[in-house]
């Protein structure tokens, strides 16, 4: 593919980039790769009210800790600059007033009142919601006079004709658009604001953007932006949308709504490679099942191949891939994972012990707290707790400096014969030891503790369990 072939990724820094925003663009990102195209960062950050220059950096260091890089952008310029919207306002005025001289747009008058008993009717009337076009119908010398006189205007796009648009989605094929249903909508507010649909346009075209892979909440807008950019003779790109991704509910991630941040999986400590793979697969099927680094994630990406139904976010599927990612650190990493999560806190030997067990840092503290004794039992230990034949606890005190597992197990079972079946001193062992009955194998667990720690353990058990049997041997 050419070098020419340009994709990029627009966000607006209104707050921290969730999961559906990383995922779009991922990607983006991964078409660049494998057409050997261009990847572009721009900043959509028209909204004053919202926008904050502190998001920008938080979002721009989030796209870094993913992986994904770029050739152009805010914080490095290229041949198509600005790349800050709110950097580019005289251009949008330009092109305002090349549409104004045409006579592809319009001056609309109408108050918001107005337009919400057009809305209201429509509604009663059962009629496609769109502007009625009563201002459309204003002379030229009527619409003049009002502007002079200072009444405040939203300029419309003027949609003409009774055709259609017809176009193919790089996703959902081809698409299909009655001009009558769209009627004439608002490309620049009353305070002279231009809105999405222009600025994104403009943006795109002079930064000679080929292909578009945007979020499907956004297809309404792709025929509204063709039909200018043919006006008006513009190169638009190729526009594909993606299905959004959403809650288990059904519910699509937002900002607003506290959807999982990318900055939140980081300070959690999951690794950049396997948040890659969870948010690509999500939607788009790999024959590759293990981990995938993003040049071999970008090899096997396929627009045609994403699923046009909605992918729905589940953690557990995101921890599988960070488990397989923490697997697959090699030593030095692994300990540079664990220091930064426990810093000088870590006991020594505790990272390799807990290896298999832990997918984030929040393991890895759990762990520390659940071995030091720290820790409350999970409900199934206590279930387990509750039901201890004292005589255990009482010979696990007695015991504890037993060089290894099976020599205390042999100790045990000579002084209570098929008192303690495995089944049962199994899990036992591991609710007195750990809180938990799930975790590392319990013969490691029992070399790690140590005879001080084994002795604690055992101590804080005995002090909290009855006998529950005479000390005639009986199986528990």
């Amino acid at each position: 593919m050419s070098p020419q072939t340009r994709l990029r990724f627009a966000p607006s820094p209104t707050g921290a980039l969730h999961l559906g925003n990383a995922r779009t663009a991922l990607f983006n990102y991964l078409a660049a790769l494998r057409m050997g195209g261009t990847f572009i960062i721009r900043i959509e950050d028209t909204d004053r009210m919202r926008s904050d220059p502190r998001h920008e950096t938080v979002l721009l260091a989030d796209l870094a800790w993913l992986g994904i890089t770029w050739q152009e952008g805010p914080d490095c310029g290229g041949p198509s600059a600005p790349y800050r919207q709110s950097e580019r306002s005289v251009r949008y005025a330009d092109i305002l007033g090349q549409m104004r001289e045409l006579g592809c747009i319009y001056p609309c008058f109408c108050t918001d009142g107005q337009l919400a008993d057009d809305l209201e009717k429509q509604r009663r009337d059962r009629k496609t919601p769109r502007y009625s076009g009563r201002c459309a119908r204003l002379s030229a010398t009527e619409s003049a006079g009002r502007l002079r006189a200072g009444e405040p205007a939203a300029w419309r796009w003027r949609v003409e004709g009774s055709g259609s648009l017809d176009w193919d989605d790089l996703v959902y094929g081809p698409q299909h658009q009655e001009l009558g249903a769209i009627g004439d909508f608002v490309v620049c507010r009353r305070d002279g604001q231009p809105v999405f649909l222009l600025t994104n346009l403009v943006d795109d075209c002079e930064m000679r953007i080929t292909h578009v892979l945007r979020g499907v909440d956004h297809l309404s807008n792709t025929g509204r932006q063709l039909l200018m950019a043919r006006a008006l003779s513009w190169g638009a790109p190729l526009y594909g949308h993606l299905p959004l991704l959403v809650n288990p509910g059904g519910i699509p991630l937002a900002k607003r709504d506290g959807a999982v941040g990318l900055g939140s999986l980081a300070r959690a400590g999951y690794l950049p490679i396997a948040v890659q793979n969870y948010l690509v697969r999500l939607g788009h099927p790999y024959a590759e099942n293990g981990l995938l680094d993003l040049e071999a994630l970008s090899r096997s990406f396929d627009w045609n191949s994403i699923h046009r139904a909605p992918a729905v976010f589940d953690p557990a599927q995101l921890d599988h891939w960070q488990h397989l990612a923490v697997r697959a650190l090699d030593d030095d990493a692994y300990t540079q994972w664990v220091t930064h999560a426990l810093g000088s806190e870590a006991p020594v030997g505790l990272a390799s012990l807990v290896r298999d067990n832990v997918r984030s840092h929040a393991d890895l503290i759990q762990w520390r707290e659940r071995l030091a004794g720290r820790s409350p039992p999970t409900e199934e230990a206590q279930a387990v707790l509750q039901t201890l034949d004292a005589r255990l606890a009482a010979y696990g005190k007695a015991h504890a400096n037993a060089v290894t597992l099976m020599d205390f197990l042999s100790g045990l079972r000579t002084d209570h014969p098929a008192a303690f079946p495995s089944r049962k001193v199994y899990p036992a062992l591991r609710a007195i030891l750990t809180g938990s009955l799930e975790g590392p194998e319990l013969a490691r667990i029992w070399d790690w503790m140590g005879p001080e720690r084994r002795q604690q353990a055992f101590q804080n058990i005995r002090a909290q369990t009855q006998p529950t049997l005479s000390s005639a041997e009986h199986p528990a």
